[in-house]
């Protein structure tokens, strides 16, 4: 195939600034083709990106990880039904690489097809790609088709992988929490603060949880902690003030109100969330969002 026609770009050549075309030599490999589509891809030249990786194929045809990478360009660029197709192909080609079945689970999933992306999850796992990255994406979407058991099954399993990996044990926490299953959420997010001390919302979640036990004094060491990572967030401060109202304390609750002053629009919202996650909206303080922002 001559490529000088099909791969090419302008560069300023003449004295008078006039454009003149220069030919980019062809890639000698499918690999080559496949890293210079990579580039445009990061590029955002989707189309270049396009003829690059269908290169690769016609001089590697018979890999089937070609088709998953023309895919992957597809679904980036916002093209799942040509994606599919792709998917598809590597999948026919290659009947037990866990690979396009992951591929297919993950576009099934962004589009809403719950059911088809956990069969192809499913299939994924069976066939090999059984760890803590595949597992989570197993658990998440059976925790949006609402298969809460399985899913909780699922999240164990990717924590069981990876138990050292904060970012399982949080979505496993929050999941749990919201099944009622307060204690073992409690557990997890223990262990997911400990594992990540410099993540300000692991701290600021694990709180609230504090809070839907009746710890409160460890609620109040939890904002902290939060208050430290990012000091004088307003929101912090104000369920440090809503845990000493909790308390019965009304001198500490005042100051950290008079600390927290007013909350913007997002805090105000991450407030409303929040004392709504830790039960707090329920009657048990009589503060509001607006009394807090003074």
């Amino acid at each position: 195939m001559a490529m000088g026609d099909s791969f090419s770009f302008i560069r300023e050549g003449s004295e008078l600034g006039e454009p003149r075309f220069e030919a980019v030599r062809p890639p000698a490999t499918a690999e080559e083709a496949r890293r210079r589509g990579d580039a445009a891809l990061r590029q955002g030249e989707f189309d270049e990106a396009f003829r690059y990786y269908k290169l690769a194929i016609q001089m590697d045809g018979d890999n089937s990880e070609r088709y998953i990478q023309l895919g992957d360009a597809y679904a980036y660029a916002d093209q799942p039904a040509r994606a599919l197709a792709y998917y598809q192909r590597a999948r026919k080609m290659n009947p037990r690489d866990p690979e396009p079945y992951f591929a297919l689970g993950e576009i099934y999933r962004r589009y809403g097809r719950y059911d088809a992306a956990i069969a192809h999850f499913k299939r994924a796992i069976e066939y090999g790609a059984n760890n803590a990255f595949v597992q989570f994406k197993y658990a998440e979407v059976l925790a949006l088709s609402q298969q809460y058991t399985k899913a909780v099954e699922a999240g164990r399993a990717a924590v069981n992988h990876e138990p050292s990996n904060g970012f399982y044990r949080f979505w496993l926490a929050d999941l749990l929490e919201q099944i009622g299953d307060v204690d073992e959420a409690m557990q997890e997010m223990e262990i997911a603060t400990l594992l990540n001390p410099e993540d300000d919302y692991y701290h600021f979640r694990y709180g609230l949880l504090c809070i839907e036990n009746d710890l409160l004094p460890r609620a109040v060491e939890c904002f902290q902690r939060a208050l430290s990572l990012k000091p004088q967030r307003a929101l912090y401060l104000t369920l440090i003030g809503d845990v000493y109202m909790l308390l019965n304390d009304s001198q500490k609750a005042e100051h950290a109100y008079r600390q927290a002053g007013g909350l913007d629009s997002y805090d105000r919202a991450e407030l409303q969330r929040a004392r709504r996650i830790a039960g707090l909206d329920n009657g048990k303080i009589s503060i509001h969002p607006e009394d807090s922002a003074r």
